[in-house]
């Protein structure tokens, strides 16, 4: 054993099959490590004890739960038989409950002991769940007696190979004797914004592990419990060399040569612009002609739905219909209200994973910005997005909302353009003839690009950049002066 090495680093993993959760414990728990699972009433304590429990259960291993509270065992299975982990053929055979409440009473943390060390070594569990921990604080006579308790339960624990699981309510800012000696402490409470509530883990300590650090998003599901590492906290595979010479077609001939060729293949471009100025057809149109070139292409958006969205495609000749059928294009629509951000860009990540999409787009972000709890990180949350699509090679559209007429000195913008690569602006602007639509590329870090002002045109025929070497200045709806190409005669 080398300086550096703990008896507890040297045991083997144990996964708690919690989806999300051994990622955000560095891995798992360790085989004979003790863990204080800490929560308010409701935070669901119970439920992931018992989630990890059957998830044992079902790889052949024995686990037993043990409790410390007057609930009946009737009545705690009654609540877990709601749940689609819970296995009743394992009840009484594979996973053993039993009640410790008389034993602590009548003798005490010595009696208590007792029963446990008697009970694993007459079950043998590799698992062992204590339910109801306050109690053992409650009848601690002192700190002390309290302290020498975890350290024989740790001493036992470890040399049965049974790893540990202690439910107790939360502590607060009060310290505990049992923190300093158990290997983890993991906190499960409620985040509250206004009317609006979340459920958050955090994982305090974890000897022997690389834990990600703060607060995760998780929720109780039919399954159980669902948990989201935040994203920002994570750490995206590294993609392999930047080829900057490959180029990203939009569709349209004229906006590919404005880009020197078309995108970088594995950028990022914020489309930004006003309502109905035509954002979410060019992202239509650069999807549809990522499904003509064979890639399969994944949107996220936040307003429409994928009937509504198909059909405003069909109505300017952009065909999705098939290829979203057949599964080349995946569409996921989230209303914006209290958005779950780290799920959604857990689900995004996944589905483009498991298709090997090539192009995306988040269409809406400030919608997907307003609708998030906890709005403070959302920048951080985007820039890590970007980030582990950019690193998977994924071509991606961002599209941001501005006012009409914006107010410069109280924006809200979320500056998604300086996280990009590219930014284009789209505008309404005021001619003799009407109102019509502005284009214009205002970067481009990976090369050269045209930075005139074109006409974008959308009719039922579909989208059109308008080329012409005339020029008229015209005054912007959005407040800015544009040079616009002319439209060119039918």
């Amino acid at each position: 054993m080398t300086n550096h090495e703990s008896p507890t680093s040297l045991r083997a993993n144990v996964e708690t099959g919690v989806p999300g959760l051994d990622e955000i414990l560095g891995g798992g728990l360790v085989r004979g490590g003790v863990y204080l699972l800490e929560g308010m009433a409701g935070a669901g304590k119970t439920i992931l004890s018992s989630q990890i429990g059957f998830h044992r259960v079902s790889r052949g291993e024995k686990v037993l739960y043990m409790t410390l509270i007057a609930e009946s065992h009737d009545k705690l299975l009654a609540h877990l038989k709601r749940l689609t982990f819970f296995d009743e053929n394992a009840v009484a055979q594979q996973m053993l409950f039993v009640s410790g409440y008389h034993e602590l009473m009548q003798d005490g943390l010595d009696g208590f002991l007792k029963l446990i060390a008697s009970s694993i070594y007459d079950y043998r569990p590799s698992l062992m769940i204590i339910d109801g921990f306050r109690s053992a604080r409650e009848f601690s006579e002192t700190e002390l007696s309290l302290s020498k308790f975890i350290h024989e339960l740790n001493a036992l624990v470890a040399a049965m190979d049974c790893t540990t699981l202690l439910l107790a309510p939360l502590s607060g800012n009060e310290p505990h004797p049992e923190h300093t000696l158990v290997d983890g402490l993991i906190e499960l409470n409620r985040y509250s914004d206004g009317m609006r509530r979340a459920r958050e883990i955090e994982v305090h300590k974890m000897r022997a592990r690389n834990h990600l650090m703060g607060k995760h998003y998780f929720r109780i599901a039919e399954s159980g419990l669902l948990m989201f590492p935040r994203l920002e906290a994570q750490h995206a595979a590294p993609g392999g060399p930047v080829d900057l010479k490959t180029r990203v077609s939009f569709g349209l001939p004229h906006l590919d040569i404005m880009f020197g060729g078309g995108l970088s293949q594995g950028s990022t471009t914020t489309l930004i612009g006003p309502s109905g100025v035509g954002k979410t057809m060019l992202c239509l149109q650069f999807l549809a002609a990522g499904v003509q070139h064979g890639e399969r292409c994944l949107y996220l958006g936040f307003y429409e739905g994928p009937q509504r969205l198909i059909g405003k495609a069909e109505a300017v000749s952009i065909r999705l219909d098939e290829a979203h059928r057949d599964g080349r294009l995946a569409i996921q629509w989230q209303p914006a209200v209290e958005l779950p951000v780290d799920e959604i860009a857990a689900n995004a990540l996944a589905t483009a994973r498991q298709m090997g999409a090539t192009r995306m787009v988040i269409d809406g972000v400030e919608g997907f910005r307003d609708s998030a709890l906890r709005v403070e990180r959302f920048g951080l949350f985007l820039n890590a997005l970007l980030h582990q699509l950019r690193e998977a090679g994924m071509t991606t559209l961002v599209t941001e909302e501005v006012p009409l007429y914006p107010d410069y000195g109280h924006s809200r913008s979320t500056r998604v353009s300086a996280l990009t690569e590219n930014r284009v602006l789209l505008r309404y602007t005021e001619t003799d003839a009407g109102l019509r639509r502005a284009i214009s590329i205002v970067k481009q870090r990976e090369g050269a690009h045209d930075p005139s002002t074109h006409e974008l045109v959308i009719s039922s025929q579909g989208l059109e950049i308008v080329e012409s070497p005339l020029s008229t200045t015209v005054s912007s709806a959005s407040g800015l002066s544009a040079t616009l190409q002319p439209r060119r005669p039918a």
